[in-house]
């Protein structure tokens, strides 16, 4: 494998454990803050969003040790952060990292959003929240593609 691949993989394996680190540790702010209550549900909500981020963290280092499995739990990672939604009572939005987001907002008429954020995750069922919204994060749909190109390298070599 070449430097330029491995210097690649080095950086998406970065970028993969750096954004579930933080994404962990906003999570244990957010819980320990004392703006939440901590109940049962709270606590399902934040292992499910810290299982998501630890599910980066190991993407990014399989990356290291074994590039073409890595790769193909990465594209997962970030099939899963493409698009963010919440239509009423449900709602889901997962990012390891950084998400630059268009979307439009649907409540009342259809407001066009940018919108920017590091490593967050929200999970709604039957919560009514009233908010409609439906996003894309370009950066993550920017990363399938490199990991897309990137695993047509890897199987190459």
């Amino acid at each position: 494998m070449n430097s330029r691949i491995k210097n690649q993989l080095l950086a998406l394996s970065l970028y993969q454990i750096i954004g579930g680190l933080l994404g962990i540790a906003l999570t244990v702010w957010v819980l320990f803050s004392g703006e939440v209550i901590i109940d049962q549900s709270a606590l399902r909500i934040s292992l499910f969003a810290t299982a998501l981020f630890v599910f980066s963290i190991i993407c990014g280092s399989l990356l290291l040790r074994n590039p073409l499995r890595g790769l193909r739990l990465s594209l997962l990672n970030q099939v899963l952060q493409v698009i963010y939604f919440s239509f009423g009572a449900y709602s889901f939005q997962y990012v390891a990292g950084l998400r630059i987001g268009l979307g439009f907002d649907l409540t009342g008429s259809w407001t066009f959003k940018f919108r920017l954020a590091l490593s967050s995750f929200r999970f709604d069922f039957g919560t009514a929240t009233g908010e409609k919204f439906l996003g894309i994060n370009l950066l993550a749909l920017f990363l399938i593609f490199w990991v897309e190109q990137l695993l047509e390298r890897v199987r190459k070599v």
